[in-house]
């Protein structure tokens, strides 16, 4: 080691400051957002052992609580994003992550179905606001192309903790305890509220009033947004999003029940998944600002998922080698997409949304991802497992006009469709 050459430790702490995001406050939501993930992982490990086992429900009465906290995030998203407008992002998300702790202390106690419907609408209602309000607050303490590095920093500090989440819980799932199921709920009810300490000390940040009471239903909240332009985007980021329900519904059961791959390949398409948002999304995310940079980031998004369906359509016809590797090349371009979706999605949305009406846009805005967790599922199933490599083949498609129409439908009214091309 010459003189000049910084010891290894230091070093390596420098390219680990060098990850994260710019400014006191961008890396206090960082740290946030992990504790959050943490705590969600926990969580989604034993959640369906949790409901079986401990509360005593049916798979039936499980599948209609989690369908009623999907349509009470449609319906609470607008709502608390206008409420974030005038009492600001910060206070807005803290709320959030308190009222979410409170309803997982609650779980253990909904043990009969209406009262899981009960707990599963008040965690729905807050639950996909977190998300929108999460990516305001950096509007505010973030500008320019470091708001979608800090959303990229983010959202791989996010899949880390999922997974480490899961990996804490792996021995309590394995113990075969509803007391251990228990307590992993309670685990992540702490982590809310530990991540709602952490934020509340973040210096505060002005709400902007926006005149309106936000005491209003979720529709006049959409009828804010009087940009057809954004609503439209925010309906093709939506179908674009349809490639979170392939990495958690559509690959395993066409993997299963399609194919013959081994059935250890599902676990395995989910490692290589997480392991390449944690590694590329951050890189992947520098430089894109404004609405341009960021379609054309969808319109990648498009042909790398449409890709990864024409893949998974051949896997039937193949041997269990070739299967495997087909499923592989498919997990590849599919986590490509999904990252060039999400750093898309954030520079379209940032680009698009007024300062002073930020949270109640970027709620709506998730509207499209809400939409397509609680409709992607059995469209899958249905339209295209069923349907066979026809359907596959027709959903890549789907994303690849998606794309394409995101980059025209964001192109200035004034430029030729020749210079686009």
């Amino acid at each position: 080691m010459t003189a000049t050459e910084p010891p290894p430790a230091r070093g390596l702490r420098a390219r680990a400051r060098a990850l994260l995001p710019e400014g006191r406050g961008a890396r206090w939501l960082v740290g946030a957002s992990f504790i959050d993930s943490l705590g969600t992982g926990l969580f989604i490990a034993g959640s369906a052992l949790f409901f079986t086992k401990v509360l005593g429900l049916t798979i039936g009465e499980v599948g209609i609580g989690l369908t009623i906290s999907g349509i009470a995030g449609l319906l609470g998203t607008p709502i608390i994003g206008r409420l974030a407008d005038r009492i600001g992002p910060k206070r807005g998300l803290v709320a959030l992550y308190g009222w979410r702790g409170a309803c997982f202390v609650l779980y253990p106690f909904a043990d009969t179905p209406v009262l899981f419907y009960a707990v599963a609408f008040l965690v729905g209602f807050a639950e996909w606001s977190s998300g929108p309000l999460t990516q305001s607050l950096v509007g505010t303490i973030s500008t320019g192309d470091r708001r979608v590095r800090t959303m990229a920093v983010i959202g791989s500090v996010r899949n880390a903790g999922f997974t480490g989440g899961a990996l804490l819980a792996t021995g309590a799932v394995a113990a075969g305890d509803p007391r251990f199921y228990t307590f992993l709920v309670l685990a992540d009810a702490l982590t809310f509220f530990a991540a709602a300490v952490m934020l509340a000390r973040l210096p505060l940040v002005a709400a902007t009033p926006v005149g309106e009471s936000a005491k209003t239903p979720a529709t006049a909240a959409v009828a804010m947004v009087r940009d057809v332009r954004f609503l439209v985007l925010t309906g093709l980021n939506g179908i674009l999003y349809l490639h979170s329900i392939l990495l958690t519904v559509g690959l395993p059961l066409w993997i299963s029940t399609r194919t013959s791959t081994p059935l250890a390949v599902v676990g395995v398409v989910v490692v290589v998944n997480t392991v390449m948002v944690i590694v590329l999304q951050v890189p992947l995310s520098r430089g894109v600002e404004g609405l341009r940079p960021s379609a054309r980031r969808q319109l990648w998004a498009g042909w790398l998922l449409g890709a990864c369906c024409v893949l998974v359509a051949f896997t039937p016809n193949v041997s269990a080698t070739w299967a495997v590797v087909l499923v592989l090349a498919a997990v590849v371009a599919m986590t490509l997409g999904e990252i060039w979706q999400s750093i898309g999605a954030w520079g379209i949305s940032y680009a698009l949304s007024p300062e002073h009406r930020r949270s109640t846009y970027l709620s709506v805005y998730h509207l499209g991802l809400t939409g397509s967790s609680v409709v992607g599922p059995a469209l899958i199933t249905f339209a295209v497992i069923d349907v066979g490599p026809v359907g596959w083949l027709g959903l890549g498609a789907a994303f690849v006009l998606t794309g394409f129409a995101v980059s025209l439908i964001s192109r200035p009214a004034d430029e030729p469709a020749m210079a686009h091309n």
